[in-house]
């Protein structure tokens, strides 16, 4: 099992789990070993059910509150070059006693997939987070978006700057020992479920003199990718990604303490990278757009003209990268996220979908976890759609899981 391993100045350590009864911890000295809080963090609320923390997570920061709901302390730790803390398995983040006084607390963990303050200095949307609040109620975390909607939809623009969103987490829930007065590290607690989301009484840990309390905090992951794909039945050859504004109209761009998502402006989403690729007899072929070199897959990159010859066999595809913060499904058509697909071209409203169903049923490929629409929504981060267009209707959406070659094709008719 892995334990708990604390920077001390331990005269000996046997196996993983035993400390010496003389130790300094994280540098500060105390009169016996361990004491405090000593607190770990885990991202296994995901589809795969593994603690992929140290592999995703870049930058961690840790609010404590008291039983009044005021701030008491607060620290963060980020990878910086050659140092990547983070990156170690079962990486503790220690509170000696001189940092946090015997009691009863709240934690509260955000983190990033970079560092906080080098997230801040790109030009794409950031998150913005209350700086130097005194409670908890007074912490929300915002999404940046234009200051004034947009007249053409009246909607509040997410400039992504052609970058994806850095990623955000929040915490799910907090998991603790009874303070103990022993060298015995307890296990790493792992997620399980089902168990309620965002139970706050459950998030407190008791804090004794002389003795050390030992938290996991589980992390939830807000941000998402969507990757769509256009294919068109009546001309294959004639799809190109620049006829076609792919857009994400929601309103959730605040999240509150607890990780709800506040009604604040009406935001629209934007692809950050979208291009068209072509396969005929010659194969795969990247044609144009603004997909970086790296995730083209080794497909050739070609020009328009040279598809212009008459290839019975060639067929075009339009794809579009998308992130936006974290969706709630509702049953309230009129409170869930809407995709659109507007032809440019024709003008046309290609599609227009309710996007927390349409995702939440890919779901069905784990029929033994029992997942509800927003536990997927919530545990899922990477979504595929797939749509076959015939004109300017869609006829099939095909909802994918990669990682099990599972697909789901609904039909425009199962909507209407």
């Amino acid at each position: 099992m892995n334990r708990f391993l604390h920077k001390s100045a331990c005269a000996a350590l046997l196996g993983i789990s035993l400390f010496s009864t003389s130790c300094s911890m994280m540098e500060d000295k105390v009169d016996e070993c361990p004491t405090g809080l000593f607190v770990r963090y885990v991202y296994d609320y995901n589809i795969m059910r593994a603690d992929m923390f140290k592999d995703h997570v870049g930058h961690v920061t840790l609010y404590v509150y008291d039983e009044n709901g005021n701030k008491v302390a607060e620290k963060s730790v980020s990878n910086a070059g050659q140092e990547r803390p983070l990156a170690t398995y079962g990486y503790t983040m220690h509170f000696n006693p001189g940092e946090l006084a015997p009691g009863r607390y709240r934690l509260q963990a955000v983190a990033m997939q970079n560092d906080w303050d080098e997230a801040q200095l790109t030009n794409r949307a950031k998150y913005r987070r209350t700086e130097g609040h005194s409670s908890a109620e007074d912490f929300l975390i915002n999404l940046e978006h234009s200051e004034q909607p947009d007249p053409a939809h009246g909607r509040h623009n997410v400039d992504h700057a052609g970058l994806p969103l850095d990623t955000l987490w929040h915490t799910l829930k907090v998991m603790s020992t009874q303070p103990v007065a022993t060298h015995t590290v307890p296990d790493l607690h792992v997620s399980s479920a089902p168990y309620s989301v965002y139970p706050l009484a459950d998030q407190y840990v008791t804090v004794e003199e002389g003795r050390a309390t030992y938290a996991t905090v589980s992390l939830i992951r807000d941000t998402k990718h969507l990757n769509i794909t256009l294919r068109q039945i009546d001309d294959p050859a004639a799809m190109q990604h620049a006829d076609y504004e792919v857009t994400i109209d929601d309103d959730n761009s605040m999240l509150a303490h607890d990780n709800a998502v506040i009604p604040n402006h009406p935001l629209r989403y934007t692809p950050f990278a979208s291009w068209t690729t072509r396969y005929s007899n010659s194969g795969l072929e990247y044609e144009s757009g603004d997909l970086e070199p790296a995730m083209r897959g080794g497909a050739r990159i070609v020009s328009r003209a040279e598809g212009d010859a008459d290839d019975p066999s060639l067929q075009r595809t339009a794809h579009y990268n998308v992130m936006y913060n974290r969706l709630m499904h509702d049953t309230d058509p009129g409170k869930c996220a809407v995709l659109h697909i507007r032809n440019k071209l024709t003008d046309t409203e290609v599609a227009t979908m309710n996007l927390p169903y349409i995702l939440s049923e890919g779901r069905t490929a784990y029929q033994t976890m029992n997942y509800t629409p927003q536990e997927y929504l919530d545990r899922e981060h990477e979504y595929h759609l797939d749509f076959l267009l015939k004109g300017d209707k869609w006829e099939t959406c095909t909802v994918m899981i990669d990682i099990l070659s599972w697909s789901r094709r609904i039909q425009r008719s199962d909507l209407e």
